[in-house]
């Protein structure tokens, strides 16, 4: 009887030593496995004196500083588009170049767009050439109007074609008079141009097509009327003209922003970013455009800090990850002007189902935000890049006010 009951005893000690340790093992493992959520780290840089940023110079092409008597200063580099060439070494930069052009008797505030190069991943640049000058015409819809078809904000890149590679750009276009300049250039003269060529300082004299929205006056002669359902209503032009393209699935996209005016007055809450795509097959006054839908609208510009979003880039993070580059943008009523506050650069989540990326909390995924705290009330934008440059991110500072309109193009080094 005590042997029985000693045996059993020690049977039960050793079962209920079993159930202990496994459940303590349980329990480590639960707290070995366990992991919190990273939290996600938004990049925030002030490019200003002193912050590490560089200006960008392009050697062969300095900034136009003619200023005719009874006129502000107008010139330097601004809205950088930067690209890696996928056959080689070489990194291409298109960018606006705002100079004076004497026009006669007259002198016109003129935007052309010029073509650099680099060899050294982006340490220094090279002129290539002046790729889109203003052309002399006169308006098409005001034959007596005379004056300059400018161009300004390309985007561009690269599309394999078999053993070849094909370069598209987009750019916008408006008509500036040689009497008024600037300040009265017309609505109606708004429109966008598309090109398809075999390199880059080729663009210039590649296949063309044309897109305009219902502001776009029909002497324009677009070939693509583009006009989203919520604005058939409305009058816009586009700007700010972006692609991306999708190896995937064949499909290039187009990104644009749709400047809603009633009258003179821009409608800042309909202003929203736009996704068409289309099979970049033959020219491109022939290509078919579909409306994907949204990208941005109202209440995400307004989670951005911003009446409206503009000035949009859709490029490669280093990690492979699709990212919109922006610019939140206000109106200053009281100099009747945009006022761009900076550049944020966001995860995209999709372009077939436009979406942007949100973290576990809810919140857009901002991965940087770049100001100019030494900006005037009008602020500072305008921004590209491609993860293989040493530049980082380029990023437009600009002082805009009643004494000058001067801007510049800054290597940040930020890689989001």
């Amino acid at each position: 009887m005590v042997t029985t009951t000693n045996n059993n005893k020690m049977k039960n000690n050793i079962l209920l030593a079993t159930i202990c340790f496994f459940l303590i093992f349980s329990a480590c493992k639960k707290e070995e496995t366990k992991t919190e959520p990273t939290a996600f780290v938004t990049t925030q840089f002030d490019c200003v004196a002193g912050s590490g940023a560089q200006e960008l110079i392009v050697n062969g092409d300095p900034y136009n500083t003619y200023t005719p008597n009874g006129y502000i200063p107008f010139n330097g580099y601004a809205d950088p588009c930067i690209r890696k060439d996928p056959n080689a070494n070489s990194l291409w930069l298109a960018y606006s170049f705002p100079h004076i052009k004497q026009a006669g008797s007259n002198n016109v505030p003129s935007v052309a767009i010029h073509l650099a190069k680099s060899e050294d991943l982006g340490n220094t640049w090279t002129f290539v050439k002046n790729l889109f000058e203003p052309i002399n015409m006169n308006n098409p819809a005001n034959t007596n109007q005379a004056g300059y078809l400018d161009h300004e904000v390309i985007n561009f890149l690269p599309i394999a074609n078999g053993t070849n590679t094909d370069w598209y750009a987009v750019r916008l276009n408006y008509f500036v008079p040689s009497i008024g300049g600037f300040a009265a250039r017309p609505n109606s003269s708004f429109y966008i141009s598309i090109v398809k060529s075999s390199s880059p300082d080729n663009l210039d004299n590649g296949l063309v097509g044309t897109i305009g929205g219902n502001l776009t006056h029909a002497a324009w002669k677009v070939n693509a009327r583009l006009v989203p359902p919520d604005l058939t209503a409305e009058y816009f032009f586009w700007n700010e003209p972006a692609l991306y393209y999708e190896a995937s699935n064949g499909k290039l996209y187009l990104t644009m922003v749709a400047f809603v005016y009633n009258g003179s007055t821009a409608v800042m809450n309909k202003n929203n970013v736009y996704v068409y795509e289309t099979t970049p097959n033959g020219n491109p006054d022939s290509w078919a455009w579909q409306l994907q839908g949204t990208l941005i609208d109202s209440t995400i510009a307004k989670e951005l800090e911003g009446e409206r979003i503009s000035q949009v880039e859709l490029t490669k993070g280093t990690d492979g990850k699709l990212l919109l580059v922006c610019s939140p943008d206000d109106w200053n009523a009281s100099k009747t002007d945009f006022n761009h506050k900076g550049c944020k650069v966001l995860e995209v989540k999709s372009l077939q189902n436009p979406s942007l990326e949100r973290g576990t909390d809810g919140k857009l995924k901002v991965r940087t935000i770049i100001t100019a705290s030494d900006a005037n009330d009008l602020g500072s934008a305008a921004s590209s890049y491609d993860p293989s440059s040493v530049t980082g991110i380029l990023f437009t500072k600009r002082i805009k006010d009643a004494t000058q309109f001067t801007t510049s193009i800054w290597k940040t080094k930020l890689k989001p």
